[in-house]
């Protein structure tokens, strides 16, 4: 994967695009956010977990971490890209970068209609700190390539769903919402940002891992993500899920509210 525009955050100065190193290997640390209308969304929320992914994951504290907030604001004024998508990353070797790369959000017509998925049976090493695994996004890739999927689901050992191999994943049930425990999948931003809207809108949020199996007895599913926000789920597998799903509309449409605001 390499970066888009003319410029990158190279360390801790703004460097031109001809510096940058290929990003996206194997035991990158690294985090991703969204820019809309020329601001990043919920950026100090990307910028706490990328902190705690660094001290997770052993590596050292960056000396100008700091400075990312203004380094990012002058990274988007430098590119002149006002929607698209942030990667910072700490490689293995010490080199830190930051940059736009290319985006593909998803399309009006998968918000309408929902998006397939497929079950994945592998899982995130240390979920909790968000460190590229090259080895299970490649499988992903392949898989969703394979069956005109737009997600692949995970399912671990004890055929338990934990989350989407770029995504978080949710289950409604009438007034419920379902999804893994804090401790089985990486924590993501969107994820807590539907976590507190929940509550406000008088849903009650269960946290329970659920069996690959039992799918069929949820009327709606849908994944959460940066690039995508919420997005519905349609099918996963050979499982059909309700379209205009209620919750999963008044979710939507407060996750909006929250972006605007």
């Amino acid at each position: 994967m390499y970066y888009i525009g003319n410029s990158i955050i190279r360390n801790g100065a703004i460097a031109p695009l001809s510096e940058q190193e290929k990003t996206g290997n194997d035991g990158e640390i690294y985090e991703m956010f969204r820019v809309k209308n020329g601001k990043p969304i919920f950026l100090p929320d990307h910028l706490k977990r990328y902190e705690n992914s660094l001290r997770t994951a052993g590596g050292n504290a960056l000396p100008y971490f700091d400075k990312l907030p203004s380094l990012i604001e002058w990274l988007i004024l430098c590119n002149q890209i006002s929607e698209g998508e942030i990667r910072l990353c700490l490689s293995p070797d010490g080199l830190f970068q930051g940059g736009f790369v290319p985006s593909a959000f998803p399309t009006p017509q998968m918000y309408e209609e929902g998006v397939h998925c497929v079950f994945l049976h592998d899982i995130r090493e240390n979920p909790i700190a968000k460190i590229y695994h090259a080895p299970m996004r490649e499988k992903a890739e392949t898989q969703q390539k394979q069956n005109d999927a737009y997600e692949s689901i995970l399912v671990n050992n004890d055929g338990l769903i934990t989350e989407g191999s770029r995504s978080n994943i949710f289950f409604t049930k009438a007034n419920t919402i379902v999804t893994a425990p804090d401790n089985m999948v990486l924590n993501g931003i969107m994820r807590l940002k539907v976590l507190t809207v929940a509550k406000d809108l008088g849903l009650e949020v269960v946290y329970k891992a659920i069996d690959a199996n039992t799918i069929g007895s949820y009327d709606g599913a849908f994944i959460s993500s940066t690039p995508a926000q919420i997005l519905p789920i349609k099918s996963i597998t050979n499982t059909q899920f309700e379209r205009n799903n209620k919750t999963i509309s008044a979710i939507t449409r407060a996750i909006e509210k929250l972006i605007l605001a």
